[in-house]
């Protein structure tokens, strides 16, 4: 367990962090992210492809334990992983997001995620060992946090890596899927 810190302190904009190579991070989870609300955003996965790829992310950074995807959020929600405090462990990789009826998991988190970036609502703390990352989506309507998600720079590079990886893999598919269509034509 880290020092806790209070994490209003370390409220920043994803130009600001002063990490390298940060904006391009903030920039592809912003514009470029699967199923987001974004011109930039032209691919959509399907809901069942989405949920595999979630679980598949999550898996592979070591949150399997450390994740609650639920329909609605409340205050108490965030009590299972200590993200409803004023000084958070910021070394303690998790997240609580809501997701709405329709909604599959990857794009709930994605939407949170670029929420967060959107309104301004990131908070970093830079360590010698890595920088840390806390989002917050807030829905205004319900004066609400609907989201809490706490990751290493090091999780969102990995994540975002693993999605383009299944991206190429299904471009590559449907390549091959439409020459064999073509050839079963002639």
């Amino acid at each position: 367990m880290s020092k806790k810190k209070n994490y209003k302190e370390c409220n920043t904009t994803p130009f600001e962090t002063g990490i390298r190579g940060f904006q391009n991070i903030a920039k592809y989870y912003m514009y470029y992210a699967p199923n987001i609300d974004s011109a930039q955003s032209q691919t959509c996965l399907s809901d069942s492809d989405a949920d595999k790829l979630f679980d598949k992310m999550v898996k592979q950074t070591g949150l399997k334990q450390k994740v609650k995807v639920i329909k609605r959020v409340q205050k108490t929600s965030f009590n299972d992983f200590s993200l409803n405090e004023e000084k958070m462990d910021f070394e303690n990789s998790c997240m609580v997001i809501d997701r709405y009826k329709n909604e599959n998991k990857l794009h709930a988190l994605l939407r949170h995620i670029r929420n967060a970036f959107a309104h301004g609502n990131i908070y970093v703390w830079r360590k010698k060992k890595g920088n840390y990352i806390f989002f917050v989506d807030y829905d205004k309507s319900k004066n609400k946090d609907t989201a809490r998600i706490m990751v290493s720079e090091n999780i969102l590079k990995l994540w975002k890596a693993i999605i383009e990886e299944q991206l190429e893999i299904e471009k590559k598919t449907l390549e091959e899927k439409q020459e064999s269509d073509l050839l079963t034509v002639h």
